[in-house]
């Protein structure tokens, strides 16, 4: 029988699944390429292990493991097309890679703090390797400033090519005139639905400078790019395999001040977040956090449950909020504390479904002079709808 939980879980998953977990780390053991190997001994659904991993944007991986480890094994059909992308994901990154310096080093001429935020610099952090952490020429670079800095922030981005595109409550998203490719500027790590106290202050201030293509960059070091993460990851549900592969390797580092990462936690309230990416690291990525790690967080049985709920979807199809937030069950449940989790609850969730909106203006009419009453008339609206609306 299976001894521990994250084996019997293994159980479960189909072999695809399977592969794709065991290609998703930057260094594989001698046991997971034999297991490889003799998985593709087997009956491969190759189309859908590919599908996986696009969905999971871990192609890069998954290619460069089976290119290493048994090439033989795996269709023409399939291992030329993965390496085909790799290539132009390559090259692209490159690219995006020097275009960033490039930005970072107008932004800090006009002497505005700027950190460059995943994408090909956490490559190179996390993966040693630009090619290996997937980016597409449709993925967008992220570089994080001061709030006070935007104004000067967005005239060196303009001047480099850009026009803005959208604006979101802590981002100016731009595109690039000619290519299309994308850039944002941020002034938080991550919305407000995860955001903790001084974001980003509280993280930019404890940069590093690291040699990059070429230049030497502002960076995150990487028990700030844990908390950061996990709380971006969190925002997102965790629903990509991209998502807890950063945190494995970080997870994998010895490079990581723990005693940071746990006062950090219990002073922001994020344990059981930090616990989410712990448990997924461990199962299904087979990672075993740092014992400083785990006995500083909220490793509880609500965060397992949350840890199970995502596990659960890993293989499903993501809906189309899923890149936006997660939904509000689980974003209270993941707070571990009750003014955190009433925030959330008034913030998120009440005070949107109580603004009135269009179809509360179609549903009756009332003067301007009193739209005010809107206010009561989404309520009954609501009710309507429902009782209406049930077979």
């Amino acid at each position: 029988m299976p001894e521990t939980f994250a084996e019997q879980r293994a159980q479960t998953w189909p072999i695809e699944a399977k592969l794709l977990f065991w290609t998703a780390r930057v260094r594989t053991t001698a046991e997971i390429e034999d297991q490889v190997r003799t998985a593709l001994r087997g009956e491969i659904n190759w189309i859908y292990l590919v599908q996986l991993a696009m969905q999971h944007e871990t192609t890069a991986l998954l290619y460069s493991h089976l290119q290493r480890i048994c090439p033989d094994s795996v269709p023409r059909g399939i291992l030329e097309p993965l390496a085909a992308r790799f290539q132009s994901q390559t090259a692209e990154v490159q690219y995006r890679a020097g275009e960033l310096v490039r930005i970072l080093a107008s932004l800090e001429q006009e002497g505005i703090l700027a950190i460059a935020y995943k994408g090909p610099i956490l490559a190179q952090a996390l993966y040693g390797n630009l090619s290996l952490r997937e980016f597409s020429r449709f993925s967008d670079l992220d570089i994080v400033v001061r709030e006070q800095d935007l104004p000067r922030a967005k005239d060196v981005i303009v001047g480099h090519g850009y026009e803005e595109h959208s604006q979101t409550e802590r981002e100016w998203i731009f595109r690039e005139r000619t290519e299309g490719r994308a850039l944002e500027l941020q002034w938080h790590f991550t919305t407000h639905q995860c955001r903790v106290p001084d974001d980003p202050g509280r993280f930019l201030h404890r940069f590093q400078m690291v040699p990059f293509a070429g230049a030497t960059v502002r960076s995150l070091p990487l028990e700030v790019y844990f908390l950061v993460l996990c709380l971006h990851a969190t925002k997102h549900k965790w629903r990509k395999i991209k998502l807890i592969c950063d945190i494995a390797e970080i997870l994998a580092s010895s490079e990581v001040d723990w005693d940071y990462v746990v006062r950090e936690a219990n002073a922001l309230g994020i344990r059981r977040m930090l616990a989410l990416g712990v448990l997924l690291s461990e199962d299904p990525l087979g990672v075993v956090a740092p014992p400083a790690l785990i006995r500083g967080l909220k490793i509880d049985r609500i965060a397992r449950e949350l840890a199970a709920q995502c596990r659960e979807a890993l293989l499903k199809d993501p809906d189309d909020q899923w890149r936006f937030h997660a939904d509000i069950r689980f974003m209270l449940k993941v707070r571990e504390r009750r003014y955190d989790e009433m925030k959330v609850f008034f913030r998120d969730w009440l005070w949107p479904e109580t603004m009135p909106d269009e179809a509360d203006r179609r549903f009756i009419s009332i003067p301007q002079s009193l739209s005010v009453l809107y206010y009561l008339v989404r309520p009954v609206r609501l009710f309507w709808m429902e009782i209406t609306e049930r077979p």
